[in-house]
C-alpha cells in the first residue's frame, strides 16, 4: 500500500475565497443582545452600588466604582470590538465536497464539514430570527455530540436549499 505524500503548496487559502456574507438582519440580533447584555450587566454591577451609596450608611470606596466599572468596560468593550470587527469576516460557502462557516476577528474560527461525514441537519429559529428573518443551519456529523457546524444567519430559503442540497446526494 502506497501513501504519497500530497503538494498543498499550490492550494488556494480558504481567505483567499470570496465567502457568502450571513444576512444583515444577524448583525441586528447579534447587536440587541450586546445592548442588552451590556445594559443589563451594568444595571447588575452600578445598582447594588448605587442603593448603598443613596440608602446605606455610608457610600461604597471609589476605588470599588473605579474596578468594577473598568471591568465592566473593558469586558464590554471587547466584546462590541470583537462584533464589529469580526462581522466583515462572517460567511460561509458550499463547495463541491463541504461546507466551510469562518467567524471572528480577535479569535477566528475557520469550520469545514465534508459532505460525506453529515449524518443530519437542522434549521433552527427562534422569535429573534423570526422577528428579522434569519435562521441557523446546524449540521451534525457521525460520533459528535453535537453540531459540528452551525450557519447561523442564513434566510430560510437558502438554508433549505443547503439541506435540500445535503439530502439530494448527488453532489461531489
Amino acid at each position: 500500500m502506497k501513501n504519497e505524500l500530497v503538494d498543498l503548496a499550490g492550494w488556494p487559502e480558504l481567505d483567499e475565497v470570496d465567502l457568502v456574507a450571513v444576512l444583515p438582519s444577524y448583525a441586528k440580533a447579534r447587536a440587541v443582545v450586546w445592548g442588552s447584555v451590556t445594559l443589563g450587566t451594568g444595571l447588575v454591577v452600578a445598582g447594588p452600588l448605587t442603593a448603598l451609596a443613596v440608602w446605606g450608611d455610608s457610600a461604597p470606596p471609589w476605588q470599588l466604582w473605579v474596578i468594577l466599572g473598568g471591568v465592566w468596560s473593558l469586558v464590554m468593550g471587547l466584546w462590541g470590538l470583537e462584533e464589529r470587527k469580526g462581522w466583515p469576516l462572517r460567511g460561509y460557502l458550499v463547495r463541491e465536497h463541504d461546507v466551510v462557516y469562518r467567524s471572528g476577528w480577535w479569535s477566528r474560527t475557520v469550520v469545514a464539514v465534508p459532505f460525506s461525514r453529515i449524518q443530519h441537519s437542522e434549521i433552527q429559529q427562534g422569535p429573534l430570527g423570526r422577528w428579522l428573518g434569519y435562521c441557523t443551519l446546524k449540521l451534525y456529523t457521525a460520533g459528535a455530540a453535537g453540531a459540528n457546524l452551525e450557519i447561523p444567519g442564513l434566510s430560510m430559503a437558502t438554508a433549505r436549499n443547503i439541506r435540500r442540497l445535503l439530502e439530494d446526494g448527488s453532489h461531489g
